[in-house]
């Protein structure tokens, strides 16, 4: 009977100390997980049709109307004029607040932006804002 005691408190041990570690794990692996606001969730809120309502002389070279989609694509449609287009057709990638647009010419740049009420405003490199609403 002797040799069932250390036997007996091993066990106990074990029972309290794998609740324990189990809890130190589930908190390891919940710190490292990606944050809320991670990229793809901001790529997903530019994904849409937003059209222009920016009457902004600085804004004409950009479309009226833009489609983002979902796998980095976007699409362009404008009336025709003398001011050739700075976005046609071609790919994006965001970046938190920043979205680089590579036109049909492989010509990227690097846009800022914010969306609030259904609105997306991009700031050029030179200062020009352009706002577009949600379609």
């Amino acid at each position: 009977m002797k040799k069932l005691r250390p036997m007996q408190k091993a066990a106990s041990y074990a029972g309290r100390i794998l609740p324990g570690l189990f809890l130190l794990a589930n908190l390891f692996l919940s710190c490292r997980r990606s944050p809320v606001g991670d990229v793809q969730q901001v790529t997903n809120a530019l994904v849409g049709a937003w059209q222009k309502i920016s009457p902004a002389p600085c804004s004409q070279g950009y479309p009226n109307v833009i489609e983002f989609t979902a796998n980095g694509v976007y699409q362009t449609q404008s009336e025709e004029t003398a001011v050739p287009q700075v976005w046609d057709t071609g790919t994006y990638e965001v970046d938190r607040q920043l979205v680089k647009i590579a036109n049909a010419r492989e010509v990227a740049r690097t846009y800022r932006f914010v969306i609030k009420n259904e609105m997306v405003t991009f700031e050029d490199d030179q200062g020009c804002k352009f706002p577009y609403r949600r379609l």
